[in-house]
């Protein structure tokens, strides 16, 4: 084998588009999130006689509705992208959240981009010329369809082998 290593084409990026309905559909389970949550913290009090509901109330109250989005929104962006290398968005538009060699980033990498969607405007900073999120851009992470990659990465290592002798 080779010890050349697969680096990203710039090529797979998503398009502006499926970044946008990413973040459309990621914001719709956020919500869906809070009110499941909410329902089950209800359950819970009435299964269990504990008083959680009114102690829940009170933060969300404090928080108000753009610091529940928020919490809420560091949590789901955190778990499915480190858990699954995509949100739910992600899922339905096809893509994938990787690091400059195609891979799934690490847990500190993606603690890194979750907190940078925190900087105010993150979510305007596509219409400069990086082509690039800063949440993107400043965790060296990178949003590409999940199938050009794979197709990438499989000519890459395919052509990488060419003159490689075959182990028995």
């Amino acid at each position: 084998m080779t010890d050349s290593s697969y680096i990203l084409n710039k090529k797979l990026l998503t398009s502006d588009r499926d970044r946008f309905f990413n973040c459309i559909i990621d914001s719709f389970f956020i919500f869906i999130s809070i009110f499941v949550v909410a329902f089950l913290v209800i359950i819970i009090e009435k299964i269990s006689n504990w008083d959680i509901y009114d102690p829940w109330v009170d933060i969300m109250e404090k928080l108000g509705m753009f610091g529940a989005y928020v919490s809420f929104a560091i949590f789901y962006y955190l778990i499915f992208e480190w858990l699954f290398g995509r949100t739910i968005g992600k899922i339905i538009t096809g893509c994938v959240v990787v690091n400059e060699n195609g891979l799934k980033p690490n847990f500190k990498v993606i603690c890194i981009r979750t907190l940078c969607r925190l900087i105010p405007l993150d979510a305007l900073s596509f219409l400069g010329k990086s082509e690039r999120i800063w949440h993107d851009s400043l965790s060296k992470t990178y949003v590409v369809e999940k199938k050009d990659l794979l197709k990438d990465m499989e000519i890459f290592y395919g052509l990488n082998l060419i003159g490689v002798k075959e182990e028995n």
